[in-house]
């Protein structure tokens, strides 16, 4: 064997071992990340529009979850623990093709407004309020429209809202699969960070509220696969509608509307057009935080109360 051979084989062997050891690595957070979702106690109901996903817990005022892009019922423990507190009965929902629920044939949110309804039929609930976070602020919309005698009260936090311009999304492959994703948070997470961060936000984090950060929004979105065909709709259907012709005029329901003025993701003009838009709205805005509105949670938890305390 030749010097130039045997170099070789040293460089090939090295950079096997190093996908080794990076592939490792993923697993053990791909394995915790299944035990976690594993060990909510989620039940699923067969609806007309496939299966649902829901969890429920709590007491107080019911509040449905409907929750952001790359979540599910995870993603809305981790929102009512951020931003509403305790006092409340919420109605967790795995949105269309996220986790356990199933993507119906011509999925859109008006039908999606609609599995929330036979849902709550299913379960008895007669009256609630609804909590639409980011993307999953679409679905909320349209059950505020389509079912005013059902909806108390409706909250868009952070919420997708009317653009003039269209924001983006990252490329769709990267959700196929779990491994892609995890390297592509490993190599550019700080460019998707600034996506929903704003650099004044950002320059101000410690290293250690910048990890948490990407573990609690980005690396909790594994195992993407298990979400991701739910994630492309709302890249490329759902989140688009909202600039269609919604009758937003129909929306009978007070409705609290909170937003960042520096978010990246969903400029604040958009929620001034909801306000307009909404006839019993209000419109709270935060001069900081950006789209996961850092350092304004419990500023939210206070906004949300008194909302929910007026209406109840």
């Amino acid at each position: 064997m030749d010097i130039l051979t045997l170099i070789l084989l040293i460089i090939v062997s090295l950079i096997a071992l190093l996908f080794v050891l990076i592939y490792v690595k993923f697993r053990k957070v791909l394995t915790q990340r299944y035990r976690d979702v594993d060990g909510i106690s989620s039940e699923v109901y067969d609806s007309k529009y496939g299966n649902i996903e829901y969890y429920m817990e709590g007491d107080g005022p019911t509040i449905l979850i409907s929750h952001g892009i790359t979540g599910g019922i995870d993603q809305g423990i981790g929102l009512t623990e951020s931003y509403l507190g305790s006092g409340y009965r919420c109605l967790y929902i795995s949105r269309f093709g996220y986790l356990k629920s199933s993507m119906p044939e011509n999925p859109s949110p008006e039908l999606q407004a609609d599995a929330y309804k036979e849902l709550l039929d299913h379960l008895g609930i007669t009256r609630i309020s609804v909590f639409g976070n980011s993307a999953g602020g679409t679905s909320a919309i349209q059950f505020a429209i389509r079912y005013p005698q059902n909806c108390s009260g409706l909250i868009l936090h952070t919420s997708n809202a009317p653009l003039e311009e269209d924001p983006g999304h990252p490329p769709s492959f990267i959700f196929k699969f779990d491994f892609w994703y995890w390297v592509f948070l490993k190599l550019i997470g700080g460019s998707m960070m600034k996506m929903f961060v704003p650099e004044s936000v950002l320059e101000d984090l410690s290293k250690d509220d910048k990890k948490r950060i990407m573990d609690e929004i980005f690396f909790n979105a594994l195992p993407v696969t298990k979400r991701k065909k739910g994630i492309i709709f709302d890249m490329l259907v759902s989140n688009p509608s909202i600039n269609e012709e919604v009758p937003f005029e129909k929306i009978e329901s007070p409705t609290l509307i909170l937003h960042a003025i520096d978010d990246p993701s969903i400029p604040v003009e958009g929620a001034r057009t909801l306000e307009r838009k909404i006839k019993n709205s209000k419109l709270v805005t935060f001069d900081t935080g950006g789209h996961l509105f850092i350092g304004q949670e419990e500023k939210i938890k206070k906004e949300i109360s008194n909302f929910i305390g007026s209406i109840e």
